[in-house]
């Protein structure tokens, strides 16, 4: 007999990240508590460690999907590859213009476009996909509260989460919809 029950090893699975940045926030916590300035001061490094990095972990746990979609996601030197049952192709960082979240009912699909016009379409679940959570947070001026908002929020349409654009002297701009 399990000593935990099936359904709550798996929910300790998925979000472990968070559970093991929470172990090391009490852990710095308890070290706090100890004599001597020196351990004092590490237990404070560690636990303002493992507070930040358990907050960008449950931001990347929101941004998972609960869902398998098809299709595999790479992301190698800012350059993000789809890998479809029927389409794929690739798009660079550093050409993207617009980020788009397009819902229909359940499903999800990344819209990335280049400054050329090109579009590659990435269902949200596919593969791989945590990676772009990571790919998304280098586009500068992401406000990344609000593409975690879009994703969770319900209804059908497209959202610009993020989009270049250019100022009267041609300087590049970039703003978070």
């Amino acid at each position: 007999m399990p000593f935990i029950r099936p359904e709550i090893a798996t929910k300790m699975r998925d979000w472990r990240e968070v559970l093991i940045c929470i172990a090391v926030l009490l852990l710095g916590l308890w070290m706090t508590q100890q004599p001597g300035p020196v351990v004092k001061g590490v237990g404070l490094v560690v636990a303002l460690a493992g507070g930040g990095l358990g907050f960008v972990a449950a931001r990347r746990k929101r941004f998972a999907a609960e869902d398998a979609a098809p299709g595999v996601v790479t992301v190698d030197e800012r350059e993000i590859t789809y890998m479809g049952p029927i389409a794929g192709g690739s798009v660079d960082l550093d050409t993207l213009s617009v980020l788009r979240l397009r819902r229909q009912g359940a499903r999800r699909v990344w819209l990335l476009q280049t400054e050329d016009g090109n579009a590659l379409a990435i269902p949200h679940g596919a593969a791989g996909e945590a990676k772009l959570f990571d790919a998304f947070a280098a586009l500068p001026g992401l406000h990344m509260p609000g593409l975690l908002a879009a994703l969770e929020a319900a209804g059908d349409g497209s959202v610009i989460v993020w989009q270049r654009t250019m100022d009267p002297k041609g300087l590049r701009l970039t703003s978070g919809s």
